[in-house]
Protein backbone atom coordinates (compact mmCIF):
# COMPACT_ATOMS: atom_id res chain seq x y z
CA UNK A 1 0.00 0.00 0.00
CA UNK A 2 1.57 3.34 -0.84
CA UNK A 3 1.27 6.05 1.40
CA UNK A 4 1.40 9.43 0.10
CA UNK A 5 2.12 12.77 2.13
CA UNK A 6 -0.20 15.31 2.14
CA UNK A 7 0.88 18.23 -0.60
CA UNK A 8 2.65 21.52 0.92
CA UNK A 9 0.36 24.68 -0.27
CA UNK A 10 2.30 27.37 -2.31
CA UNK A 11 2.86 30.60 -0.96
CA UNK A 12 2.70 34.00 -3.03
CA UNK A 13 6.08 34.36 -4.76
CA UNK A 14 6.06 30.51 -5.03
CA UNK A 15 6.68 28.75 -8.54
CA UNK A 16 4.15 26.17 -9.20
CA UNK A 17 3.48 23.68 -12.19
CA UNK A 18 -0.15 24.03 -13.24
CA UNK A 19 -2.15 20.98 -14.66
CA UNK A 20 -4.78 21.67 -17.68
CA UNK A 21 -6.66 18.36 -17.52
CA UNK A 22 -9.14 19.75 -20.19
CA UNK A 23 -6.78 20.12 -22.43
CA UNK A 24 -3.88 17.29 -24.27
CA UNK A 25 -0.60 17.60 -25.80
CA UNK A 26 -0.02 15.71 -29.23
CA UNK A 27 0.99 12.85 -27.51
CA UNK A 28 -2.54 13.00 -25.24
CA UNK A 29 -1.12 13.75 -21.76
CA UNK A 30 -2.49 16.87 -19.81
CA UNK A 31 -1.06 20.29 -20.68
CA UNK A 32 1.18 21.43 -18.25
CA UNK A 33 3.10 24.99 -17.59
CA UNK A 34 4.73 26.81 -15.10
CA UNK A 35 3.69 30.30 -13.38
CA UNK A 36 4.48 32.66 -10.30
CA UNK A 37 1.64 32.93 -7.69
CA UNK A 38 0.80 36.48 -7.17
CA UNK A 39 -1.93 35.90 -4.61
CA UNK A 40 -4.34 32.64 -3.16
CA UNK A 41 -7.30 32.50 -1.70
CA UNK A 42 -8.09 28.96 0.25
CA UNK A 43 -8.34 27.09 -2.99
CA UNK A 44 -7.60 29.15 -5.54
CA UNK A 45 -4.22 31.13 -6.78
CA UNK A 46 -3.77 33.90 -9.22
CA UNK A 47 -1.08 32.84 -11.49
CA UNK A 48 1.03 34.73 -13.86
CA UNK A 49 2.21 32.23 -16.66
CA UNK A 50 6.30 32.34 -16.54
CA UNK A 51 6.39 31.79 -20.43
CA UNK A 52 3.65 34.02 -21.71
CA UNK A 53 3.16 36.79 -18.80
CA UNK A 54 -0.83 36.19 -18.59
CA UNK A 55 -2.16 36.40 -15.62
CA UNK A 56 -5.49 34.19 -14.66
CA UNK A 57 -6.86 32.26 -11.75
CA UNK A 58 -6.52 28.62 -11.14
CA UNK A 59 -7.33 25.50 -8.63
CA UNK A 60 -5.02 24.65 -6.39
CA UNK A 61 -5.79 20.98 -6.89
CA UNK A 62 -4.47 21.54 -9.82
CA UNK A 63 -1.16 23.05 -8.71
CA UNK A 64 2.05 21.47 -7.65
CA UNK A 65 5.20 23.42 -5.96
CA UNK A 66 7.62 23.27 -8.43
CA UNK A 67 10.38 22.23 -5.64
CA UNK A 68 7.84 19.07 -4.63
CA UNK A 69 8.08 17.69 -7.89
CA UNK A 70 10.42 14.44 -8.26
Amino acid sequence: MEHQRPRKQASIGDLVICIDTARTDGRGHSRRFIGLVLDKSITVYKIQVVDTGEVFYWPDSATYLWKETK
